[in-house]
């Protein structure tokens, strides 16, 4: 199986540690597929001309991403102010995230003719990079099963209103939110086949297909160090699983798995 990661790299600034780690929502989600067994992930993002770009490039090196996509463009790589509150907790700072060079970044032909190469394609969706979205998941050459990360699901208009209009392009969607939200979102799955997974961080998460709802508890971590990425993490190790076997239970219990892991280490994908 083979997946694409489209979309967000940043560098994390740690403001309480005086630290930095690469990550951003489409790197963490393509390093965490690769050591969940993807056996080629590929990203296709951008960074600026810094010293970011040469972080990003080794982490990628490291995990074995093909990074032939990576764009350089003048300017800054997107970054991510983080502090950090008791029991691990990430903190993302009001006016904290910049998108650099992001915000510019448009695909290419070229681009697009990689990402068709692949089995999945899994690209975040939120406002400033709604753009990427709408070209990777809206070709009409892509055969790929495709995934969203709609985050708290916050740019998806008030009430959910356009939601729906995003799920009838997906295979799979995810969205950050607590067991309210999953009463909120049942209306939309039964009006389409996407399989939608709501995650509520340490309490769990639920998959919700047509009426059915599949839930899995947080597995209990010795220390919790830093949530940052685990979500990503979940996605990632969700997403191998559940288009290796289209076991919906097996799938949550890899992402609860791989969330797990990820919570006990600074940076959602380490700090080197």
């Amino acid at each position: 199986m083979n997946l694409v990661a489209v979309g967000e790299c940043t560098i994390d600034n740690y403001l309480d540690l005086n630290i930095e780690a690469v990550g951003g929502i489409s790197l963490n989600y393509a390093v965490n597929a690769r050591r969940c067994g993807a056996a080629r992930v590929g990203l296709v993002t951008c960074t600026g001309a810094d010293s970011g770009a040469a972080l990003v490039r080794a982490k990628l090196a490291r995990e074995q991403i093909e990074a032939q996509h990576v764009h350089t463009l003048p300017g800054s790589t997107g970054t991510q102010a983080i502090t950090m509150a008791a029991g691990g907790e990430r903190i993302f700072p009001p006016g904290g995230y910049n998108p650099g060079v992001l915000a510019e970044f448009r695909l290419t032909q070229a681009d697009l003719a990689y990402i068709r190469e692949f089995d999945i394609v899994a690209v975040p969706y939120f406002r400033q990079i709604a753009h990427l979205f709408r070209a990777a998941i809206l070709d009409p050459q892509s055969h790929a099963w495709h995934v969203a990360d709609l985050l708290d699901a916050a740019d998806c208009g008030p009430a959910l209103i356009n939601i729906r209009e995003l799920l009838i392009h997906l295979d799979l969607a995810f969205i950050s939110g607590g067991r309210e939200m999953v009463e909120q979102i049942r209306q939309s799955s039964i009006a389409t086949p996407t399989l939608i997974v709501v995650t509520h961080g340490p309490h769990g998460s639920s998959a919700i297909v047509g009426e059915e709802i599949y839930f899995q508890p947080a597995l209990p971590v010795a220390l919790a160090v830093d949530t940052t990425g685990c979500g990503d993490a979940f996605q990632a190790a969700f997403t191998i699983e559940y288009f290796r076997s289209r076991n919906i239970r097996a799938a949550l219990a890899d992402g609860a798995t791989q969330a797990a892991v990820v919570i006990g280490h600074y940076g959602a994908t380490g700090i080197a």
